[in-house]
């Protein structure tokens, strides 16, 4: 579990592996219900490229919200938005979104109110029918790096352009992904 402070609100992230989630919609609707006051929302682990690409989506995020530059009606869907890079809530949706297919989710939680980061953290447990594990927001394998580049169009010519000296490839890559967020935070 990560948990951050961003301005005013509160960062809560939960990684889970062996999700089993049949209806991310229902899912985050009992959530939401049971925690009034906290925007959350759930992402496909396998698109996200580690924590620091939640944490800088999330101050993006909270920035533009707070702003007259916001892009959605709710928090949740302006952070699904700076962690996509998109700039259409369906194509973020399409990139991010929780499919019945989906075995590694992260949750994530923002909140100007004092949140009970367990009592979350479980009741996603049971919501997901996951294993609790941050480890599945890192880039570990081979196949997420390859899976990050094709999901957000980093061609194997970028991210050797953009590395480095002695730079890992995993960093590049979260790099270039969090850059596209960063493009979408200026353009606002």
């Amino acid at each position: 579990m990560i948990t951050e402070k961003i301005g005013s609100y509160s960062l809560f992230v939960q990684g889970f592996r062996d999700a089993n989630v049949t209806d991310s919609e229902k899912v985050l609707r009992d959530l939401r219900g049971s925690f009034p006051g906290v925007d959350l929302q759930l992402l496909r682990a396998d698109r996200v490229a580690g924590r620091e690409h939640i944490v800088f989506s999330a101050r993006s995020a909270v920035e533009s919200f707070q702003s007259k530059n916001r892009r959605a009606k709710h928090l949740s869907m302006e952070l699904l938005l700076f962690a996509s890079g998109e700039h259409q809530i369906i194509e973020a949706i399409k990139l991010l979104g929780v499919t019945a297919s989906s075995k590694e989710l992260a949750l994530v939680g923002l909140s100007e109110t004092s949140l009970d980061a367990s009592l979350l953290s479980n009741r996603a447990m049971e919501s997901v029918r996951g294993t609790p594990d941050d480890t599945v927001l890192q880039i570990k394998t081979k196949k997420k790096v390859e899976d990050l580049k094709r999901a957000y169009n980093i061609p194997d010519k970028e991210l050797n352009a953009s590395k480095m000296p002695s730079e890992e490839d995993n960093s590049v890559l979260k790099r270039l992904i969090i850059e596209r967020s960063a493009l979408l935070a200026l353009e606002n």
